[in-house]
Order: C-alpha cells, then sequence, then structure tokens
C-alpha cells in the first residue's frame, strides 16, 4: 500500500504537485477507511475536499471536512474513529499519528499526520518535514442540507455519504460571505459552481448565515446578488491568488482572478 501512495505521488511533475499528489492519496486511504468502519452511517463529507473527489473539481485540496448526518441519533466520538483509521493505516505499512484532538465550539477536529512520506517521494523534501491532514466534525450543523451517497473508484474504491451540489454550494457562498479572511480556494470554487450553474440550498444556506450572524434574514435572489456583489467589492484578488495558485493543477486558471469576472458571475447565482 505505501509503495502505491509513493508511487502515485511520484508522478507530479515538481515538488508541490508531488505534495498535493501525496496528500490526495492519503486523502482516499482515509476516507476509505473511515468507510470500513461504517462512519459515514453518521458523517456527510462535505467543502472543497468532497467537491474535488466526489463532483471532479479540478484543484487540489487540503483537509477532510464533515458535519454529523440528520439521521445521526447518538453522540459521536471523533476519537474512537480517528484512532482506529489511524491503526488501519498503520497495518497497511504507512507511518501515522494521530493528533491535536480539540473541540471548539460544536466542531471536534484532530490531525492525521505523516513523518518521512514526503522525504520518501522527492529528496527535496526535509526527512523530518511532516505532512499533517485535519480532520474535523461539525457536530451542531446547521439544518437543511441534502444529504447523498456516491461509490469512489478514482484510486480507492468505497462510498461515502455527503452533500449534494447545491448544498455544498450554500456552504461555500457562506464560507465566501463570513469568512473572517480571503481564502482563494472559496473563489475558485465559487466560479466552478457558477460556471455549471449550480442551484443554492436556499434553506441550508439561510440556516448558516442566521446560525452564525445569531440574526434573522431575508433571503432571495436579489438578496443574495448583493451581498455577493459588496463582498467582491472588498476583495484583494492578488492576494487571494497566492493563496490558491499551489492547489492548481492548471496555473492558466488564475487569470480568471479579475473583479469584473466575479462581478457577471453572479449573475448566474440563483436559490434552489
Amino acid at each position: 500500500m505505501k509503495d502505491k501512495i509513493l508511487e502515485q505521488a511520484s508522478k507530479g511533475k515538481g515538488t508541490e504537485e508531488k505534495l498535493n499528489l501525496l496528500r490526495e492519496s492519503l486523502h482516499h486511504l482515509i476516507l476509505q477507511e473511515a468507510d470500513r468502519k461504517q462512519a459515514f452511517n453518521q458523517i456527510c463529507f462535505l467543502g472543497g475536499t468532497a467537491l474535488r473527489i466526489v463532483y471532479g473539481l479540478n484543484r487540489f485540496s487540503e483537509d477532510l471536512d464533515f458535519s454529523l448526518s440528520g439521521d445521526t441519533t447518538r453522540d459521536f466520538q471523533l476519537e474512537t474513529l480517528a484512532m482506529g483509521i489511524g491503526r488501519s493505516l498503520e497495518a497497511f505499512g504507512v507511518n501515522c499519528k494521530v493528533e491535536k484532538f480539540k473541540t471548539v465550539g460544536a466542531v471536534q477536529s484532530c490531525f492525521f499526520s505523516f513523518q518521512g512520506l514526503l522525504h520518501e517521494v522527492d529528496r527535496h523534501f526535509r526527512d523530518t518535514q511532516k505532512l499533517s491532514i485535519k480532520f474535523d466534525i461539525d457536530t451542531r450543523p446547521p439544518a437543511g442540507a441534502v444529504e447523498t451517497a456516491s461509490p469512489i473508484t478514482s484510486w480507492r474504491v468505497y462510498k461515502v455519504r455527503h452533500y449534494d451540489l447545491p448544498s455544498l454550494f450554500a456552504g461555500k457562498l457562506h464560507a465566501v460571505l463570513y469568512r473572517t479572511y480571503t481564502k482563494g480556494r472559496d473563489l475558485y470554487d465559487f466560479l466552478w459552481y457558477a460556471g455549471k450553474q449550480v442551484g443554492v440550498n436556499g434553506k441550508l444556506l439561510k440556516n448558516a448565515i442566521e446560525q452564525s450572524t445569531k440574526t434573522t434574514i431575508q433571503l432571495n435572489d436579489e438578496i443574495l446578488r448583493r451581498l455577493l456583489c459588496e463582498k467582491f467589492q472588498t476583495i484583494d484578488f492578488e492576494k487571494a491568488k497566492t493563496d490558491v495558485a499551489r492547489f492548481l493543477a492548471d496555473p492558466d486558471s488564475l487569470s480568471l482572478f479579475d473583479r469584473s469576472i466575479f462581478l457577471n458571475a453572479t449573475e448566474k447565482v440563483g436559490l434552489k
């Protein structure tokens, strides 16, 4: 198993792509083991990594994000799941340390850390350099998401429960509008959704906004587009490019980071 992971990562054209490919191989392995441990009876995969793995987003990702499923009826224990996954990775010959367990509000998180793998892929990485993948779960997600399940067959074979595209888009729009810092990956994903004219799960977005702002809002297409236009007027798109550049399979995509393109894209955004 370890040899296959290293072989996959070594196909990268440079150190950055090798890092991305190695991390993605580990994403698949962690998700596979989560499925084998029946974690997706309780949790849903979401975020940019879900968009890439389930729907083919053309950018690499970093962390693994989840929420508790609406069907979950018992307490969720992250440590039990994470330590079990860690033991499975060790059995596959992958040196893995599960560490930094933390609970902040409703979000439980930990890190899967791998030391030495980067150096084995490319000697330009130090032998002490560590690759860490954050694994977090929102135990009180806003209501309204539509859940579904999909098989994953691109590298490993397993299945995940995840949000559908309109629900994922709602989560991304909430991040674009209310994240306290500019994240270029959010903006890249926004253009992906808008370009495919994915409808927005309005119920989920409204609930997410009200949960985070602790206010009651009206939400329709006109209001949403106005909020997005106001946000895009404030963004430093050059700074956003710096954040996203190392995750792009096609560097030419950076040419999309122009304010006028984002303002025009808002016209394609509508609630479902």
